[in-house]
């Protein structure tokens, strides 16, 4: 007996093991700078373990709960660094479920920063269907080894009814391959996934299969305002801001998106003043203000009151793009403001900011879509794509007016790829086409001004990424110029179809005509009186030193004078002035000013008294001129001691400030900085001295 009930539990053991299946999963939810949420289905009940590293063969840290068993996992994996490559595993606590070359993520970048991002827009895709299939593959093939930032659902991801099981067989089963375990997502909700019921997007509207399936930053953790509600949330991916919107359930006293009423627009309104800072808006949900597909925006009344009502809303914060489904075709439309009747009442003259189509391809009208601040920064650019997986159905007014490109034959999915101030976005079909493609750009075709000295580098940088035809003949993003002679010159790019054009205009001044050597300042016991000595290393058209003080280092007044012939010698002279008119316990901040012939002037850097214990405490620096990373400091005499090194630029901004301990070594202190001259200050306690550095 006791024989058979052993074999027993060996053999329901090893059914045990067995059965650990991983049957959804897994997926990437919460994606953040810093963390990332790991979500999987098993068969049974088990603990759940990430092991995750920065190299596939060496997942050498953990995330885990294996205190509760549980078949819904998810492991929130925190302390990461961003826009990072980690690989990972998911495991039970005695087996490995899923872990190889293809289990990675990149973590999200830092909000606000700018580099490449590349996030998929995918609508009314789970339907199992061929053409589900040939859009998956097709966009598969785009990327190719290209790492796709995220991902984002438009609505009605599982066809008809949203279950759980329409799910599996219209969504995880057909993105599980890569997306779902490589590239954070980030959905919103269509009517199919309330499954079309009215008592389920109003009654069970936190329940249904949708909400329990993904999950969502609601709490700003990815950028962005608190929602507190799973419905909709918003986050950022580097320097561009999302919102995901429910265009469909019901919320508290049954108002939805399109009223305007409810929780979820005082929300939106909220977010977007709060994130009106950022480069690039997108605004997505599923029932789009403009259509003449399988829908028709002008006779349902969802659709009629989004547009009536609601998109004025995003339109007036600047949103930059809208991306909706529901309609099973794609449309565009050009960047566009103002529309909210029937479509009868569109006029291109007045409702489209831009004529050209933004395609931005060389051929005629088709130069990208431009927003400035300086203009209000206004326009929307309008996008159905809504054929990812159910394909077809137009009514008797397709396309519609608003729209620039309507196809309802083929299906595809959106590709949005940023960088920096400009937007490219592809709608890559389900044949591999890329038959629209917009771009929008952001505060570009500037005019810039650059007043420097003769002989002092100035960088010119393109105000957009793209391609590049300077004046010059240079082809790259930058180019530096010195003028050689005092006047201005004006330099032009371009990008090749002659859209985008920046000015940029160098004012090049002469060289002022004093070049300030050592500076001295102490107070004579003798005389009651602070003595000022400053030496001049070379002065030409100099005619007279005013000398300035102050008691707080920002108001300076005028106390003296000292008038130079017309035939002052040109080389090295030393200068010095007596204030008598000092009272005691009171600090003093002085400065001189230099006025040449033609009126143009220069200051001395700030210096006050010192004491007489710090009169032997000299500074040498070798050697002058140099180059940057040449140049060493010591004390030449005096005791070692901690100072303030300032370093100041010819036209007295400050370049660098910091501590630094003085003794008889020689000591690298320089940044790196361009040629030209600059000034050094050594302030310690009661002592300032300056010297003159030429960097060549």
């Amino acid at each position: 007996m006791k024989t058979f009930l052993l074999c027993l539990l060996l053999f329901l053991g090893a059914d045990y093991i067995q059965a650990q299946t991983l049957i959804r999963g897994p997926y990437l939810q919460v994606a953040t700078s810093t963390s990332m949420n790991v979500k999987w289905r098993t068969d049974i009940k088990t603990g759940s373990r990430v092991r995750y590293g920065l190299s596939q063969g060496n997942l050498n840290m953990t995330a885990e709960d294996l205190a509760s068993d549980t078949t819904e996992h998810e492991i929130k994996i925190i302390g990461l660094t961003p826009a990072t490559k980690y690989w990972y595993s998911v495991e039970t606590g005695s087996a490995v479920l899923q872990g190889n070359g293809d289990n990675f993520f990149y973590t999200l970048p830092v909000p606000g920063s700018k580099s490449l991002y590349r996030i998929a827009a995918i609508g009314d895709c789970g339907n199992a269907s061929p053409n589900q299939v040939n859009v998956r593959d097709a966009l598969l093939n785009y990327l190719g080894s290209d790492y796709m930032t995220a991902w984002i659902l438009l609505g009605d991801n599982a066809y008809p009814n949203g279950t759980d099981g329409q799910y599996s067989t219209g969504f995880f089963n057909m993105y599980k391959d890569r997306f779902l375990k490589q590239n954070p997502l980030f959905p919103t909700p269509g009517n199919h996934d309330y499954s079309s019921s009215t008592a389920a997007r109003v009654e069970n509207r936190p329940n249904v299969p949708y909400h329990k399936i993904f999950s969502v930053p609601i709490n700003g953790e990815a950028g962005g305002t608190p929602s507190g509600n799973k419905a909709f949330y918003s986050f950022d991916i580097g320097n561009v801001h999302f919102l995901s919107l429910d265009s469909y359930g019901r919320e508290i006293g049954l108002t939805r998106l399109s009223d305007t009423l409810g929780p979820q627009v005082t929300w939106i309104k909220q977010d977007l003043e709060n994130n009106s800072n950022k480069d690039w808006i997108v605004a997505y949900f599923h029932h789009p203000p403009y259509t003449m597909g399988s829908h028709n925006s002008d006779s349902e009344t969802e659709l009629v009151n989004i547009r009536s009502n609601f998109i004025r809303i995003l339109e007036r914060y600047g949103v930059d793009l809208i991306i909706c489904g529901h309609s099973h075709v794609y449309e565009r439309s050009r960047l566009m403001k103002g529309h909210y009747e029937l479509e009868a009442s569109f006029n291109p003259s007045e409702h489209n900011i831009s004529q050209s189509n933004g395609m931005y391809n060389g051929t005629e009208s088709s130069c990208p879509y431009i927003k400035k601040t300086a203009t209000g920064n206004e326009g929307t650019i309008y996008v159905v794509a809504g054929s990812a997986g159910q394909l077809g159905g137009s009514v008797g007014g397709f396309p519609h007016e608003a729209m620039f490109y309507s196809n309802k034959d083929v299906g595809g999915s959106l590709m949005l790829e940023v960088q920096g101030n400009r937007m490219d976005v592809k709608w890559i079909c389900s044949d591999g086409v890329i038959r629209d493609r917009f771009t929008m750009l952001k505060e570009t075709g500037n005019n810039a001004t650059h007043n420097i000295e003769v002989g002092q580098n100035v960088e010119l940088t393109a105000s957009y990424p793209g391609t590049y035809n300077w004046s010059t003949g240079a082809t790259t993003r930058s180019i530096t110029v010195t003028p050689l002679v005092p006047g201005s010159m004006q330099y032009t790019v371009k990008d090749n179809q002659e859209c985008i054009t920046d000015t940029f205009s160098v004012v090049a001044s002469a060289v002022l005509p004093v070049t300030w050597g050592n500076i001295k300042c102490r107070y004579d016991r003798s005389l009651d009186a602070n003595l000022l000595q400053w030496e001049v290393l070379a002065q030409q058209n100099n005619r007279q030193f005013t000398i300035e003080r102050s008691l707080n280092a920002a108001r300076f007044d005028v106390i003296g004078r000292i008038d130079l012939p017309d035939d002052h010698p040109a080389g090295a002279q030393t200068y010095s002035y007596t204030d008598k008119k000092i009272e005691a316990g009171k600090k003093y901040y002085y400065r001189i000013k230099q006025t040449d012939a033609d009126g143009r002037f220069s200051y001395s850097p700030v210096i006050i008294p010192d004491h007489p214990a710090s009169r032997d405490f000299e500074v040498q620096i070798i050697p002058n001129p140099a180059s940057a990373n040449e140049i060493r400091i010591r004390l030449s005499a005096g005791a070692p001691r901690l100072v303030t090194l300032l370093l100041t630029d010819s036209k007295g901004k400050t370049v660098s400030k910091t501590a630094f301990q003085l003794d008889s070594k020689l000591r690298s202190f320089m940044p790196m900085v361009s040629a030209g001259v600059y000034y050094l200050s050594v302030i310690a306690p009661g002592y300032i001295t300056s010297r003159q550095i030429v960097i060549q």
